[in-house]
C-alpha cells in the first residue's frame, strides 16, 4: 500500500476551472473522504490520481513515485464507479475476476485462488448468489455492489472509490458503510472515497476533505469538521437540520457586546466568544456586521423568560415529526429553525422565548448567499 500526494494540481475544462491548484496528502492506510456537491472537483480529483486524465498543472505522486506521466494500468490503483462500468456479455464472476487475469498483472493467481477471492469479496458485499447472471438480469443495487466488488479485488497500492452505493436502497447502504469499513480495516489499503452524502462521509472516515468549486474548504477529521467548522458552507454542508445562518449587527452598549438581526432577534454575546466573533467582521453601511451560526438543536424555547439572554419571537410554523418537533421563525432575510425534543406545542403566531447556547455559537466570513 502507499499514500497519495497532490501539490498544487490545476484541472480545467476550456474556460472552466475544476481543481484550483489543490494540495493535499492522504498517508499510506489512511481512509479519506472528498465530500461536496455536484460540480466541486471530487471525481475530477480521483481520475486525476487514476490516470484516466492529465492535470495542467502541479504533481501526483503515489507513495514516492511521481506519477504524472504514468499510464492507469501502471499506477497500481483500483477504481470503482458510480456508473457500474460493467461487461454486459460476461457474467457477474468473469466482470469480478476479470481483472485478476490481466497480463498485466504481476501477481499471477491460479484458478482456484481467484475463485476464493471472488468468493471471500462477494460474500462480505451479499453477492455471493449472483455469480452466474449477467449484468442486464441485476437492479441497480446489484449492479453497483458487483461493480465495488470488482475494484475491491484487487490489492492495490490505492482504491478509489466514487461513490460506490449511491444507487443502493436505505437499507443496503447501512449494511454495505459496515463492510467498507470493514474492508478498510482488514486490508488496510489506502482508500480515497467521493460521495456528497455528508453521514457516509462522518461515518466512514478517518478524515474529510471538503471541496467547493475545485477549492478546497477544509480537511479534518469528522469531528472536527463538525463542532469547528472552518466555513458558512462547510457548516451548512455538514448536519442534518441544517445550522442556521443568520447575518447581523454587532452593537456595543455599555460595556456589553450584543448581536441582533432585525428588531425582534437580538441578544448578547457572553464575553468569551467576542474576541472569536471579532475575527470575522465586515464593515457594512458603516457597521459592523458578522454572520452568527447556530445549531437547531442548540437553542432553548419557553413560555416563559429562560434568562437575560433570552429574546421573543413569533411562531411561523411548527412541524411534528415522529420523536421531535421543528420551529420555524422568519426573520429579515432568512428563517431560524429551532428543533425540540419535548412533547410542548405551539401555534403559529404564539410569541416564544429563545435561548441560545453561547457553548456553541459558531461565526464566519459571509461566504454564500441565504435564502429565505
Amino acid at each position: 500500500m502507499a499514500g497519495v500526494k497532490l501539490e498544487n494540481v490545476l484541472m480545467k475544462y476550456g474556460g472552466l476551472v475544476a481543481l484550483n491548484h489543490i494540495s493535499f496528502e492522504c498517508p499510506e492506510g489512511e481512509f479519506l473522504t472528498l465530500l461536496g456537491p455536484s460540480g466541486a472537483g471530487k471525481t475530477t480529483t480521483l481520475e486525476l490520481i487514476a490516470g484516466i486524465k492529465q492535470q495542467l498543472e502541479g504533481h501526483i505522486y503515489i507513495g514516492d513515485r511521481r506519477v504524472d506521466d504514468l499510464p492507469p494500468h501502471e499506477r497500481d490503483v483500483a477504481m470503482a464507479f458510480e456508473n457500474y462500468a460493467l461487461y454486459p456479455h460476461f457474467s457477474v464472476f468473469e466482470n469480478i475476476a476479470f481483472t485478476l487475469r490481466s497480463p498485466r498483472r504481476k501477481e499471477k493467481l491460479s484458478e482456484e485462488q481467484i475463485r476464493e477471492r471472488v468468493d471471500e469479496i462477494t460474500t462480505l458485499l451479499g453477492i455471493n448468489e449472483l455469480l452466474d447472471r449477467r449484468p442486464q438480469h441485476l437492479s441497480g443495487g446489484q449492479k453497483q455492489r458487483v461493480s465495488l466488488a470488482r475494484a475491491m479485488i484487487r490489492r492495490p497500492d490505492v482504491y478509489l472509490l466514487d461513490e460506490p452505493i449511491a444507487h443502493l436502497d436505505a437499507k443496503l447502504k447501512v449494511t454495505a458503510r459496515s463492510t467498507l469499513k470493514q474492508l478498510a480495516a482488514k486490508l488496510g489499503t489506502t482508500i480515497i472515497y467521493v460521495t456528497h452524502n455528508y453521514r457516509e462521509a462522518l461515518g466512514l472516515s478517518d478524515r474529510v476533505l471538503v471541496l467547493r468549486k475545485g477549492n478546497i474548504e477544509q480537511i479534518g477529521d469528522p469531528r472536527e469538521l463538525y463542532h469547528h467548522p472552518a466555513t458558512d458552507f462547510v457548516a451548512r454542508l455538514i448536519g442534518d437540520p441544517p445550522i442556521n445562518l443568520v447575518d447581523g449587527n454587532v452593537m456595543r452598549e455599555n460595556g456589553q457586546v450584543f448581536f441582533q438581526a432585525g428588531q425582534d432577534f437580538r441578544f448578547p454575546i457572553a464575553s468569551d466568544q467576542v474576541e472569536q466573533m471579532e475575527k470575522f467582521l465586515w464593515q457594512e453601511d458603516g457597521q459592523d456586521m458578522v454572520r452568527l451560526g447556530v445549531r437547531p438543536q442548540n437553542v432553548n424555547l419557553s413560555n416563559a423568560k429562560i434568562s437575560e439572554a433570552a429574546f421573543q419571537l413569533p411562531v411561523y410554523v411548527m412541524v411534528r415529526e415522529a420523536e421531535s418537533a421543528m420551529i420555524a421563525f422568519e426573520l429579515s432575510q432568512t428563517f431560524f429553525q429551532v428543533q425540540m425534543n419535548t412533547a410542548e406545542h405551539y401555534h403559529d403566531g404564539d410569541m416564544v422565548w429563545a435561548e441560545i447556547d453561547q457553548n456553541h455559537l459558531f461565526f464566519f466570513p459571509k461566504t454564500v448567499e441565504l435564502k429565505k
